[in-house]
């Protein structure tokens, strides 16, 4: 055998190898009638939205004050069962599947910008009969209630932005500062592997198809500050529902995504400037982070004057669901004051 052709059998065998191995990774996705009947237990409940049976969980006193709960990328409202918990005895908690996630799944017309959220959430509590309710999120979660709180600051009593959260700038400022802001989006994220991961495209297509049980466990790992409270069932639901049908195409659709393509871009009015937002807003931040940097939180406290941050020394990018008792605890403090200390020093 020549030593060409043992080149040539030798690249067959890697290129081989990267098949199986690849072959091996690969996760279909799950019907979605399956993944509700594991996980749509009561008090699950669907309402029709732009042509989606949007998941949500309608839990504590009908008549008490209300609180709408957003959830972060990957995720699902199952990620506020702890607050929920601490919560419904006091507040009516509504915590919901935002398009492309959980139990909802894919918008009809992947239509995952900011304009067709805020019309879901502005749908949901019109649904609801609700005149106006304190508004909490997580990463992204937490960017739209920020949004929403811009947006909608007559509905909004209270804003809780938990490791995330975006201002939103109207369009002359937007235009104004767009280099400035361009380069503190680019710079606003942490050292995570897997967010760097995230942002190359072939990544984000093999997500479609790839979603193996060690991964998602991996990715959970990176969330929490201590790896340690990360269990078999909480990864066995997170697979459970990234791999629900549609549910990976719709994260690789909202990458692109854009407002102007919105049939609901008409509805989205000037945001309110975060100086004259009169709400309370309380950001909570885990000090691990490695998702979105702390020096965010930190920011996001400056430009909202009537803004409180906590910071969790131990905690990571998801702090509700590491340590629900403590953080829970924070959030319902904040609640009953109805009042924010102005930005105290971290």
């Amino acid at each position: 055998m020549t030593a060409v052709t043992r080149a040539l059998w030798g690249l067959g065998a890697v290129c081989l190898g990267a098949v199986v191995l690849a072959t091996s990774l690969i996760r279909p996705d799950l019907p979605a009638e399956a993944v509700r009947s594991a996980y749509a237990n009561p008090p699950s409940a669907f309402v029709d939205i732009d042509g989606m049976a949007v998941h949500i969980r309608d839990q504590g006193p009908a008549d008490a004050p209300a609180v709408l709960l957003l959830h972060g990328t990957f995720s699902s409202l199952h990620t506020w069962s702890g607050w929920v918990a601490a919560l419904k005895d006091s507040h009516r908690v509504i915590s919901i599947d935002l398009p492309g996630f959980g139990l909802t799944g894919p918008h009809p017309d992947s239509d995952y910008s900011l304009a067709a959220t805020l019309h879901v959430l502005e749908s949901l509590r019109s649904h609801l009969g609700l005149e106006r309710w304190a508004v909490a999120g997580n990463s992204l979660g937490a960017g739209y209630a920020l949004a929403y709180a811009q947006h909608h600051p007559d509905r909004v009593t209270a804003a809780g932005l938990v490791a995330g959260g975006r201002i939103r700038l109207s369009e002359a400022e937007f235009q104004a500062r767009q280099a400035e802001v361009v380069e503190r989006q680019a710079n606003a994220r942490g050292d995570s592997w897997m967010i760097k991961a995230l942002n190359e495209p072939l990544v984000r297509a093999m997500l479609t198809q790839i979603a193996p049980k060690f991964l998602v466990r991996w990715a959970l790992e990176d969330v929490y500050g201590d790896p340690g409270r990360v269990g078999e069932a909480l990864v066995e639901r997170y697979q459970a529902l990234l791999r629900r049908e549609g549910n990976r195409a719709a994260f690789v659709a909202r990458f692109q995504s854009k407002a102007d393509n919105s049939r609901h871009a008409a509805k989205l009015t000037e945001p309110t400037p975060p100086t004259q937002l009169p709400m309370p807003v309380l950001i909570q931040w885990g000090e691990q982070d490695t998702w979105i940097d702390l020096d965010v939180g930190i920011d996001l406290a400056a430009a909202l004057p009537t803004s409180t941050l906590i910071t969790y020394p131990s905690l990571g990018h998801v702090p509700m669901e590491e340590a629900p008792k403590q953080t829970a605890a924070d959030f319902i403090a904040f609640l009953r004051t109805g009042q924010a200390v102005q930005n105290p020093a971290p």
